[in-house]
């Protein structure tokens, strides 16, 4: 079976200038049998981090916290260009920790769609009708585990999408909420969404650091075959 670890970029409101334009749901697609050799390399690192700044394991791996640090005081013992630099050794080497996982991103352009839309349940819809579509694609079953997020809606989305003329078959129970604090994954999915929304919403304070050009470097992981159209496969709307 496949875990897929979800987390989100950008906010789910209607855009008017103040909420962001995009908003952007990644999933993590981890193979069973991978999954303790991918947590003990997110370990190692982690240790990693912690010899060479003194950042203890416990301390969320959160991107926004890194480039910009407002809630988690630990990070503000490190200069800003060691806690860029610790975002792209994360990301750049998340093909040697994950070498069989896939990427799946959604990215809806608000300003292109009618401003009624439901962004999160449009947003999930796509990314698991993508993972249900992969999964039967491997004739093998899936879980989903995302960040904190509206649990309750996406329990009634996907109870809803198993009885639908076309039914999501292959993804096994609920949808599983979990800190992030708690899950190096979904932290590494966070860096994920984080760098697909840099280059969808590249900010000058950020181009600098090349932070727009980070997605690239997890080409080899893309599911491309979720959105063939699309030269990085992401599903976009």
């Amino acid at each position: 079976m496949y875990f897929m670890y979800v987390d989100e970029s950008g906010d789910p409101g209607r855009y008017n200038g103040s909420n962001t334009p995009h908003f952007i749901l990644s999933g993590l697609i981890v193979p069973e049998a991978e999954w303790a050799a991918g947590l003990a390399r997110m370990l190692a690192f982690r240790e990693g981090v912690k010899q060479a700044t003194g950042l203890p394991k416990k301390v969320e791996f959160h991107s926004s916290e890194l480039v910009r640090p407002h809630k988690l005081e630990a990070y503000k013992q490190i200069h800003k260009s060691a806690r860029v630099r610790l975002l792209k050794d994360f990301v750049e080497l998340m093909p040697t920790f994950f070498p069989n996982a896939r990427i799946l991103s959604v990215c809806l352009d608000k300003q292109q769609l009618i401003a009624e839309t439901n962004y999160q349940e449009t947003a999930w819809r796509l990314l698991l009708r993508g993972f249900d579509t992969f999964l039967q694609a491997q004739n093998k079953l899936g879980l989903v585990v995302s960040d904190d997020t509206n649990e309750t809606a996406l329990r009634l989305l996907y109870r809803s999408m198993r009885k639908e003329p076309q039914p999501i078959t292959a993804i096994l129970e609920d949808v599983v909420c979990r800190q992030s604090i708690h899950s190096y994954y979904v932290q590494a999915v966070d860096a994920i969404a984080f760098c697909l929304y840099q280059q969808e919403y590249p900010k000058g304070s950020t181009r600098k650091f090349d932070l727009h050009q980070l997605f690239k470097t997890l080409d080899a992981m893309l599911l491309k075959t979720a959105a063939p159209a699309d030269p990085q496969g992401v599903i976009r709307a």
